[in-house]
């Protein structure tokens, strides 16, 4: 399969896993065209200020990789600030949330796989 920008979907979300404010979702990849593969294929715009909540991977692997500003992650209670080009990966039962805390829009690609 081959797809243009323009036939990916573009959503948003509002409190993603008790987060704050609004996310916006660049889908790449469906799950259906994935063939289950993943659950999640897309680029998240995290404008300043704006979270995802705290949640945990018990089911499944979540990669984020940063692809402009960055993001602090606190990953199993530890915070880490991740910037353009870092990777952070969370699977068995660790837990993580995210936030912009600067003053520019950060994105990165984030790809949640099953178990």
């Amino acid at each position: 399969m081959i797809k243009s920008k323009e036939e990916m979907r573009n959503s948003s979300v509002v409190g993603l896993r008790g987060g704050v404010g609004e996310l916006y979702q660049h889908h790449i990849l469906e799950k259906d065209e994935t063939g289950g593969r993943t659950d999640l294929f897309c680029i998240f715009t995290i404008e300043p200020g704006r979270t995802i909540g705290l949640h945990s991977h018990d089911t499944n692997a979540e990669v984020y990789y940063v692809l402009e500003g960055e993001i602090e992650v606190i990953q199993n209670g530890e915070p880490h600030t991740v910037k353009e080009g870092g990777v952070v990966f969370t699977a068995d039962g660790q837990s993580h949330s995210v936030a912009n805390k600067t003053d520019k829009p950060a994105k990165m690609l984030a790809i949640i796989f099953p178990q």
